[in-house]
């Protein structure tokens, strides 16, 4: 805004004078803003009412006018500790016997106890006592496989199988992360001292086991607390006859054995090599000066990438050429390469287990002599170390060897016969003709469930129900609004108008406006007797004509209805309802002795009600599809008014500039008057 210095010459307080002047032409904006901020009103107050008018089109009406909402079972049953049932739509009525054999339960298995300390080194070399946890390793729960010692043992779960290989220093977290990979759920429990390991789902199929592959194996499951279900004097016997086996001896049998078996792969691997160079007699003339020998030094990784392609341009030239008359040789070519490498890889680990330089003297090479050695000894130690955990299985008290007994549970199948019929599950649920059962505990011997499907006539009645309660809320409201008082005398205040009042009396005065928004609104009028009509006329049902007072449903005396709910209707007998509840339930009985009749009945209400109001919101030049009022109008003229209050406060805005120029230009001639004065006066000697 412009700052104006006026009346220096006049001494007239002219800012007074222009608000007096501009306060007359500012009426035409304050009522514009005035009528802009009423549509406003009654735009939100429509909105809300529309949204509650769409949701019952859209939800108990759209649902009510399908059969298939009021075709309701329900089933009960005769002991719920037993089984829960859910119902679904195809569930027959009848009356079912149930016994539960069998749970279906998760396979699990419970380590044994484990020692709340183990030793460990501090960093001065000195040994001290740490409390379990997922970093101690297996070589401080006991076991002692030597330098070098590794316990096999395979895991079934998931229906696959797989070894795993464990030593002294594999920490309890590494084996516990191994078995979760596999696909197991398993956990450390410190603070009780034991490893947990279950199936991750319940069921036969689902189940789990660990099996040791060697002494050392078994020796580490036993390390973990995770040894079960064995013949420990068996065992005893295997790992004791294996302690004392020659370990010369042996190793000389074990070398003799594995050079057999490497030499023969060799002279296999020889043999295939040569058959891989026969088939290369057709290229020789296509790689006439590339530099390729095809010889049985040959390596395709040391090709250049021109050499590469001259070679694979060869192959393909020859495959094409006897595709049709060499197809075996064809076929075989076309995989050369990858075929010559492999068998080259393979060649290469082979010859890497044995010594070649005395080709009349072929022996294993130092490394594969080490390692039998090596797995000799091992086996030997693993079995004198598995005879040492036996030994602590001997000494077991009862009640430790019944714990040990009961270690391992099985994954089991649910088990339940239905009118006689065995059904199994991998879970402790079942679906069987449209029903839904949970078993959670064994009948008792001899014990019988029952299981009955009906007919669910408090469904029934609660849908119905339900759907009145959400009409008369609704055409409540709209009683209510269209019969409120008058607000004539008020308007929506301006902000000078706010400042003059308190803030209760503000909203006290705006609330006053907003409730007669709707007054005697036309739109209101013609959604709430649309919908009102219908619910009064009747419907035909099996070439009968049939109203809501057949079911005893009505509306109130005029007399006795509270004002604005006399269009609302009441269910007699309805124990909620204070105004009828006395009455006898007619609603209730005709849903148990005749549905179909009353599900007829009520569809086609639900139908003709939200057609009806589709008529009236179905959208037209002034309203949107689903809206009860001229909301596009509205809208319209709301924009409309924004434009105008610009233009009329721009009026507004240059009335007032021309008033301070006039104004300013009156200022402007006193002063010239006066210092003319003031010349004429010094001219004069004055």
């Amino acid at each position: 805004m412009a700052m104006r210095l006026s009346g220096l010459m006049s001494g007239m307080d002219t800012e007074s004078i222009v608000a007096q002047l501009v306060e007359a032409k500012k009426v035409k904006v304050t009522k514009a803003v005035k009528a802009q901020k009423t549509l406003k009103y009654k735009q939100d107050a429509w909105k809300a009412l529309n949204t509650k008018i769409v949701s019952l089109y859209d939800k108990a009406l759209g649902n009510m006018r399908f059969e298939s909402a009021f075709r309701k079972k329900i089933t009960k049953v005769s002991n719920s500790s037993v089984v829960s049932v859910i119902t679904g739509e195809k569930a027959m009525n009848s009356v079912q016997s149930l016994q539960v054999k069998n749970l279906a339960t998760t396979g699990f298995l419970t380590g044994g106890k484990l020692p709340k300390t183990v030793k460990d080194v501090d960093k001065d070399g000195k040994e001290i006592d740490v409390a379990l946890s997922g970093k101690t390793t297996l070589g401080q729960l006991g076991l002692k496989l030597g330098d070098g010692g590794t316990g096999s043992f395979t895991v079934s779960a998931d229906g696959k199988s797989t070894n795993v290989t464990v030593s002294e220093s594999t920490t309890i977290d590494s084996f516990i992360s191994t078995l979760q990979e596999i696909g197991l759920n398993a956990n450390l429990d410190a603070g009780n001292g034991r490893i947990f390991i279950s199936s991750k789902a319940s069921g036969k199929d689902n189940d789990f086991s660990i099996s040791a592959n060697n002494a050392s194996g078994f020796a580490a499951l036993e390390a973990m607390g995770l040894g079960y279900g064995y013949d420990a004097a068996e065992l005893k016997a295997k790992y004791e006859a294996e302690a004392q086996i020659d370990a010369n001896a042996e190793i000389s049998k074990r070398s003799a054995d594995k050079l057999k078996e490497l030499t023969d792969s060799r002279n296999a691997l020889t043999t295939t090599r040569r058959q891989l160079l026969d088939l290369t007699i057709n290229l020789n003339g296509k790689l006439v000066n590339s530099g390729i020998t095809l010889d049985e030094n040959f390596d395709y990784d040391k090709l250049t990438d021109e050499q590469k392609a001259q070679l694979n341009t060869a192959i393909k030239e020859v495959v094409e050429e006897k595709k049709d008359t060499d197809p075996d040789t064809a076929k075989a070519l076309s995989t050369w390469v990858s075929d010559w490498k492999k068998n080259a890889n393979a060649l290469k680990k082979v010859e890497g287990q044995l010594d070649l330089s005395d080709t009349a003297n072929i022996k294993l090479s130092e490394a594969a002599q080490k390692e039998v050695e090596t797995q000799v000894k091992n086996e030997i130690a693993g079995a004198e170390e598995a005879l040492r955990w036996l030994e602590k299985h001997d000494k077991m008290t009862d009640a430790e060897k019944a714990e040990f007994a009961t270690r391992k549970a099985a994954g089991e199948d649910a088990l339940i016969t239905l009118n006689g019929v065995a059904y199994t599950s991998d879970k402790n649920s079942f679906e069987i003709n449209g029903l839904s059962l949970t078993v959670s505990a064994k009948t008792a011997e001899g014990e019988t469930v029952t299981i009955t499907t009906e007919d669910d006539v408090s469904g029934v009645y609660d849908m119905i129900k339900g759907f009145l309660k959400d009409y008369n809320a609704l055409i409540n409201e709209m009683d209510k609004l269209y019969n409120a008082d008058s607000a004539k005398g008020y308007e929506p205040l301006t902000d000078e108008e706010k400042d003059a009042m308190s803030d209760s009396q503000i909203e006290e005065w705006e609330t006053k406006i907003k409730d007669a928004i709707l007054r005697k609104d036309s739109s209101l009028s013609t959604i709430s007797s649309a919908m009102k009509t219908i619910m009064l006329e009747g419907v035909e049902v099996n070439g009968k004509k049939m109203y809501l007072s057949n079911f005893g449903i009505n509306t109130l005396n005029y007399f006795s209805a509270p004002e604005n709910e006399r269009n609302a209707y009441h269910i007699d007998g309805d124990s909620d309802d204070a105004a009828t509840s006395g009455e006898p339930d007619k609603l209730k009985t005709m849903i148990a002795n005749d549905p179909d009749t009353v599900i007829s009945f009520f569809t086609k209400l639900a139908s003709n009600l939200r057609e009806k109001m589709f008529d009236v919101m179905k959208g037209t030049e002034n309203s949107s599809v689903l809206t009860a009022y001229d909301d596009k109008k509205m809208q319209v003229d709301y924009d409309d008014y924004t434009v105008k209050i610009k233009e009329l406060e721009k009026k507004l805005a240059d009335y007032e500039d021309k008033w301070y120029a006039k104004f300013a230009a009156m200022e402007t001639a006193m002063a010239k008057m006066q210092n003319n004065a003031s010349a004429v006066t010094s001219l004069l000697g004055g």
